[in-house]
């Protein structure tokens, strides 16, 4: 799984550090297209859980899913209190835009690969978003593959979702 994160020769990798509750988790700055403030979302029915809605991003619709739901983590008053911090990432997810509420972003940091080890437990496939574990500073940084964040069915749901919200738009 590494592989796919690490280029040969590379020596380090340039990532965004964000926060869901009290865990860090880092995603590869390259596949991140910009952080915003959040912003007001249309609900879609029968939507999986964990996904809040679609915003309107500069005439893109982009679907929004909340970290703390896709990853189980129950909404406590802490979170709450957090929500100044709180942003959306918009991420490349199978070369769309999907948006990522976390409780904050953090930093930028450069992760040097001799630092980064597999997952210590073997997934389920539906888990797989998990590229690895990277030592930086005294921590430990949750490695996420953001291609695998969302299952193909999710992404199938998410895809009808945009082209329902594309159509509704156009025909306003």
């Amino acid at each position: 799984m590494l592989d796919e994160l690490i280029q040969e020769g590379q020596k380090e990798i340039q990532m965004i550090v964000f926060k869901l509750g009290q865990e860090e988790y880092s995603v590869p700055i390259k596949t991140i297209q910009e952080i915003i403030m959040p912003q007001q979302y249309t609900r879609i029915p029968s939507s999986p859980v964990f996904v809040e809605g679609v915003i309107n991003l500069r005439g893109h619709i982009i679907p929004i899913i909340n970290g703390r739901k896709k990853f189980n983590m129950q909404t406590t008053e802490e979170s709450e209190i957090a929500e100044k911090n709180r942003r959306i990432m918009v991420v490349e997810v199978y070369k769309e835009a999907v948006g990522l509420i976390v409780d904050s972003v953090t930093e930028v940091i450069y992760l040097n690969v001799d630092n980064i080890e597999s997952p210590p437990i073997e997934l389920e496939d539906e888990s797989d978003f998990l590229w690895g574990v990277g030592k930086h500073e005294e921590r430990l940084l949750i490695l996420l593959n953001p291609d695998k964040l969302l299952s193909l069915n999710n992404h199938s749901i998410l895809s009808d979702f945009t082209l329902i919200s594309d159509n509704i738009r156009q025909s306003v």
